[in-house]
């Protein structure tokens, strides 16, 4: 059983608000320090994982009226002697909760600095274009790769997500605009390059970011869901996986490398790829967040969640569909039909 500290510094006259909770909540174990000269003493509460977000809302909800307070939530590496689950409780009740996610305010530290476009992010997207672009011009899969794992372009993506999820528009438009000055970043230097570079048709790493089909659709689908799922569990490690199949730089920077050379067929066919793993990032990141319950802690702040969560779903559901559409009643091949000519110009 994974377990967290929640540790809450209140008056001390409080402290029976905080023994309540962790008694509704069934806490594995609490303690608290003697009153200081400030008149307040910090209570520490041990819970379970999968009830640390009801338990972080509930002191919200009864501290309101105070404002000399703070909660610290900790990690808890080890815990002797073990704590077992108890009768009363289903151990595969407790297996599948889906509440093992990180809290709300966990995530919101994590996600927002991914909403906001500072020096280091432009830098960021800066070099992995810079290696993007020589990968698929020279047709080497490891400089590619490297751009992959670098992704400075995910992270706007799920911080948008995140704050739709959240009814957060601050987050919202701040993402928004990251993530658009991040593709804006990225296009405009390659434009440069494929004026004055050769373009390559017999790339193969470059080539691949002129195909569109459902296939590409439902691994960035899955991608995207694995996106979010690992960073609310925090297995930051699947995450690596998740920035290979689902990239969003290679194909931004084949856009521009194609726009510049004046291949606007292939950079048609590239903007098509981008625009689909931005869609599938953000429909399948949507739907992974409402299944783990990831929403506001207020009735109003989630209802005005809601609002935007089902605009958000309706216009990406709206932008796949005409995908699809796209995949099925157009000559996607269209590229393959010129590419002989183009290669010969070359």
């Amino acid at each position: 059983m994974a377990l967290r500290l929640i540790q809450v510094t209140i008056p001390a006259e409080r402290k029976r608000t905080l023994m309540n909770i962790a008694d509704n909540y069934n806490a594995v174990d609490t303690w608290w320090t003697p009153k200081n000269e400030d008149g307040r003493r910090t209570v520490s509460i041990v819970v379970d994982r999968s009830s640390q977000q009801d338990v972080l809302d509930s002191i919200q909800n009864n501290l309101q009226d105070e404002t000399e307070w703070r909660a610290v939530l900790l990690p808890i590496e080890a815990s002797v002697p073990k704590h077992d689950i108890p009768e009363n409780e289903d151990p595969l009740k407790q297996k599948f909760h889906w509440r093992k996610s990180l809290t709300r305010e966990e995530l919101y530290q994590e996600v927002s600095n991914g909403a906001r476009g500072d020096r280091l992010y432009y830098m960021m997207v800066l070099l992995s274009t810079i290696v993007a672009a020589v990968g698929l011009l020279q047709d080497n899969v490891a400089f590619v790769i490297a751009a992959m794992v670098i992704a400075p372009l995910l992270s706007p993506n799920l911080a948008l997500t995140f704050g739709t999820s959240l009814g957060d528009k601050e987050m919202v438009f701040s993402s928004l605009k990251t993530s658009f000055g991040g593709l804006v970043a990225a296009i405009i230097p390659c434009i440069v390059v494929g004026y004055f570079a050769e373009i390559d048709f017999t790339s193969d790493q470059l080539m691949e970011r002129t195909t569109i089909d459902f296939a590409t659709m439902i691994v960035a689908l899955a991608s995207g869901a694995a996106a979010v799922l690992s960073m609310t569990t925090g297995v930051s490690s699947a995450l690596v996986g998740v920035m290979v199949s689902v990239a969003l730089l290679p194909p931004a920077a084949a856009v521009g490398l194609f726009a510049g050379h004046g291949d606007y067929h292939f950079a048609w066919d590239s903007a098509l790829l981008l625009i689909t793993n931005l869609v599938c990032i953000g429909l399948s990141s949507q739907a992974v967040l409402a299944l783990m319950g990831i929403r506001p802690r207020t009735f109003f702040e989630q209802k005005q969640a809601r609002q935007s969560h089902w605009i958000q779903a309706g216009i990406l559901l709206a932008l796949l569909a005409l995908i699809s559409a796209i995949i099925i009643f157009t000559d996607v091949d269209v590229s393959e039909a010129i590419k002989p000519d183009l290669t010969e110009k070359s």
